[in-house]
């Protein structure tokens, strides 16, 4: 408008003005997302917006001109009014100007969780103040908030209940947590350490050295590395525990690493059970040397007085003969208990090849073809599939099955039937069987009878079962007794094939 112009000013008419500002409330009160009501001092709902129809379940229509309490569940419906005329008559609030969480009663009966802010309106020419009430519903925060804490609870539960040391650090190695193993084994609590870099913490302050492996662990483990050493702890009892220590990086969905886990194994038994089965592994090994010595030692003296024992034999009468035979016989057995002890106590070296299993079976036969002609026994072999190939020393193999083959026909005496087999047990595994359709062995035997020097047998040794156990042990494979489907003892030798 130009200034120097002379026409007056035009003014709206009052009534105008009142009318478009009545439009634009009106308006307003339709477009917000949040419930917004005005009451009056009497607590009387005088406008509604249009959305409290999808957060309350009531139409604006049913809530204008009703007490604002039939939204409030108790005690606050009884005790609203009241409410509002002591803060009219004192000027003394806990609600106008702030926000406050409160429940609202919805037409369904449900209630739900709501931020409420009232605001108090003075009017022009009025008597009364108008109360502007907004309502946001929080019901789903609420609900993820009960969640998130429970979820949180359950965390600390196992957090806490952990037996190992567990803690939780920032990229820089900040604790963040730890848990009560750990803490209770420095005997701090959580604002002892929590904040603190994890390496000035109590747990290494026993060593600056363990300090500096740990700072440059947390640097490894911020660089997306995994890190894991053993360390001696000092612990607040004054025990030192064996710790296999770890550190693993955290990453968010983008790969990038945030935080760390730290993870304490107390080994201390497992350390201190390594060191004592080693001590047992070296005597045993002292007493295996030292018993092969022996046994080379006294072998060759009992060939020598047997064959002195034999050629005074020829020289004696009848019964002073009978005697000294049956004394060479006590020698043979002692010289082969020597012999096997000598076996026994000698480490096996195992150079494994690619082998048929048929040839193994039928060598093992040939071996024993006499004795067994001679008891009458009948032997069988089954080789499926035709060609099968195992993992081993087929003459260390041949040994075994002769023994087992020995055994079972001790067992059978006389007659009978023994079979050898060998089939597939899995894709990589390869089963060799010995079994009869004798006597079967008794349960209170089969818990020992792989043990040394354990036997059953009037003249036995009691190793060569010990023998077999340790050349399929060197095998990789494994050595069972069970029963046979034909009635007797079935010995089972699973190999890799």
């Amino acid at each position: 408008m130009d200034p120097s112009s002379s026409e007056p000013l035009r003014t709206e008419p009052s009534e105008q003005r009142d009318r478009r500002l009545e439009v634009s409330a009106v308006a307003i009160l339709a477009s917000v997302l949040d419930p917004t009501l005005t009451i009056d001092g009497r607590g009387t709902i005088q406008s509604a917006s249009d959305s409290v129809e999808t957060v309350f379940g009531y139409s604006p229509n049913e809530l204008v001109g009703r007490n604002v309490s039939m939204l409030m569940p108790e005690p606050h419906h009884s005790q609203h009014d009241e409410y509002l005329a002591q803060y009219l008559r004192t000027g003394v609030t806990h609600i106008l100007g702030q926000t406050r969480e409160f429940e609202v009663l919805r037409k369904d009966g449900r209630h739900i969780n709501c931020e409420m802010s009232v605001a108090r309106v003075d009017l022009e020419n009025e008597n009364e103040p108008v109360f502007i009430g907004s309502f946001r519903d929080i019901t789903e925060r609420k609900r993820a908030e009960r969640t998130l804490v429970r979820n949180e609870e359950r965390f600390r539960a196992i957090f806490d209940q952990e037996y190992q040391y567990v803690g939780l650090l920032s990229r820089d190695g900040t604790v963040l947590e730890m848990n009560r193993t750990a803490l209770k084994a420095i005997g701090a609590g959580a604002v002892d350490v929590r904040g603190r870099p994890f390496w000035q913490t109590p747990w290494w302050h026993h060593s600056p050295a363990e300090q500096d492996r740990v700072r440059q662990a947390i640097l490894d483990a911020a660089d997306g590395r995994f890190v894991r050493f053993e360390v001696e702890l000092a612990l607040d009892d004054g025990t030192t525990r064996a710790i296999d220590f770890s550190l693993k990086p955290i990453r968010d969905e983008d790969g990038r690493v945030q935080l760390l886990l730290p993870e304490g194994r107390d080994i201390t038994e497992l350390k201190r059970a390594q060191r004592a089965e080693t001590a047992v592994l070296r005597t045993l090994a002292a007493i295996g040397e030292g018993a092969a010595t022996l046994a080379h030692e006294i072998k060759n003296p009992i060939t020598a007085i047997n064959i002195a024992l034999r050629a005074v034999a020829e020289q004696l009468g009848e019964t002073d003969r009978v005697v000294l035979e049956d004394l060479a016989s006590r020698m043979i057995r002692l010289e082969g208990l020597m012999r096997q002890t000598l076996s026994f106590a000698t480490p096996l070296v195992i150079h494994k090849t690619t082998c048929e299993a048929l040839p193994i079976l039928e060598n093992a036969q040939r071996l024993l073809r006499e004795s067994l002609i001679a008891a009458g026994t009948e032997v069988t072999i089954d080789v499926q599939p035709a060609g099968l190939t195992l993992r081993g020393v087929a003459t260390h193999l041949e040994d075994v099955i002769v023994n087992l083959l020995g055994n079972s026909l001790e067992a059978l005496e006389s007659g009978g039937h023994i079979r050898l087999a060998a089939r597939y047990h899995s894709a990589s595994e390869v089963c060799l069987s010995v079994e009869d359709d004798g006597p079967g062995v008794s349960a209170a035997v089969k818990t020992t009878i792989f043990k040394p020097f354990v036997t059953t047998k009037p003249a036995g040794t009691g190793l060569g079962l010990a023998i077999c156990q340790k050349v399929i042990d060197a095998h990789n494979g494994r050595l069972e007794l069970d029963t046979s489907p034909m009635g007797g003892a079935r010995f089972s030798i699973y190999l890799p094939s």
